[in-house]
């Protein structure tokens, strides 16, 4: 009696999202605005340990990310980019934001200091970088 060579496995094959950050009905919707966001950190507090330089750049990437997921181009807006300062706790709450340099178009400055406010909370920053709070001023572009 022969028997029956076992079936052979399937291979299936995974598609990488386009962007895995983002749910997927919001990747297949239009092209949204991308943020150029370079965090400025306060000095750590005197007595401090520092965070590492790869944990500080791990953790800008981060919230890079989850700031991005919280933008939205206001209808009718011209792009454009608008200059943020804000602070956050140890964990990550947003305590307050506020316009340091308008882009020219009052819907972009205002959704830019509510992105950042709807953003909260945003990752907590690693231990050693900054004291009670941290401050910090991004850049937010906005194009179509």
């Amino acid at each position: 009696m022969k028997r029956k060579p076992p079936p052979k496995p399937k291979v299936v094959q995974r598609r990488k999202p386009v962007n895995p950050d983002k749910p997927r009905s919001e990747q297949n919707s239009a092209p949204t605005a991308q943020a150029q966001i370079a965090p400025r950190a306060a000095a750590p507090a005197s007595g401090a340990s520092s965070a590492s330089p790869a944990a500080t750049a791990s953790w800008r990437g981060t919230l890079i990310a989850h700031l991005n997921r919280f933008k939205r181009f206001p209808t009718g807006a011209n792009p454009g980019t608008v200059q943020v300062a804000f602070s956050i706790d140890r964990g990550g709450r947003v305590l307050s934001a506020r316009l340091v340099r308008g882009s020219g178009d009052a819907a972009l400055d205002q959704e830019a200091v509510a992105m950042i406010r709807r953003a909260s909370p945003v990752p907590a920053p690693p231990d050693g970088l900054g004291g009670g709070s941290i401050s910090l001023s991004v850049p937010i572009r906005f194009s179509r």
